[in-house]
């Protein structure tokens, strides 16, 4: 319906068929805008209020991020708010090329384009499709340059272990076994059961127990403190 099938002369004399989007009509025109509007501008604008919602409550909540130290923690929260704003910038720039060309070509004289010539309008057009074309694809990019959730999740799928699981805080429960030497009076008395946790943390706070610059009790915080009676890696 927006289109025009027809015998057209090329640019060397020949006649050659071409599909041409002619925006003669105002239906046309409505079309086009809607389209942009629809596919470009509401996607946009959902984006920027829900990621500025989910960074808003993210940097305000701690307990809504990892359960690490407090400035492992803010780190965390920092680079998950940049993503987000990554993610609709890069949506803006890879989309916008195409949406203005279109708009451009919608508002601008023919005679415009008459004069930039028929190799660089193709040329601004195959950049402003690409460009259409890589936004479909740049978000895994985004998430594995700058989540280390991401990456790190990604090579557990293709079964890769990864040193930065090492640094990440969690707790390891042991059961040991000791037997006594004396007589054997009941079944309770042969085996001794002796618990022991002991508590992985991150290299950082390893660094900061080390240096006695905070004790085990106040360390953790609210993921749990490590006890007397506990060790940790």
């Amino acid at each position: 319906m927006v289109t025009d099938y027809r015998d057209e002369e090329y640019f060397d004399g020949s006649i050659v068929k071409v599909c041409l989007l002619q925006v003669d009509t105002f239906w046309k025109s409505f079309y086009f805008i809607l389209c942009i509007t629809v596919f470009f501008g509401l996607p946009l604008g959902v984006l920027v209020i829900l990621y500025t919602i989910i960074a808003c409550h993210l940097m305000s909540n701690a307990g809504l991020a990892a359960s690490t130290s407090h400035t492992a923690n803010l780190r965390y929260r920092r680079q998950v708010v940049m993503m987000l704003g990554a993610v609709v910038v890069s949506f803006f720039i890879f989309l916008l090329p195409f949406r203005a060309l279109t708009l451009c070509i919608i508002i601008a004289p023919p005679e415009y384009f008459s004069s930039l010539g028929i190799e660089a309008f193709y040329n601004i057009l195959y950049f402003s499709r690409i460009m259409l074309y890589l936004n479909s694809a740049v978000n895994p990019i985004l998430y594995n340059l700058m989540s280390s959730k991401f990456r790190e999740g990604f090579r557990r799928l293709l079964h890769i272990r990864s040193k930065e699981g090492l640094n990440r805080k969690g707790t390891v429960t042991t059961t040991t076994l000791t037997t006594t030497n004396s007589a054997r009076k009941s079944s309770s008395d042969n085996h001794l059961l002796k618990k022991s946790v002991v508590r992985v943390i991150s290299l950082e706070e390893k660094r900061i127990l080390d240096n006695g610059i905070a004790t085990k009790i106040n360390l953790i915080g609210h993921n749990g403190v490590i006890k007397a009676d506990e060790s940790y890696v």
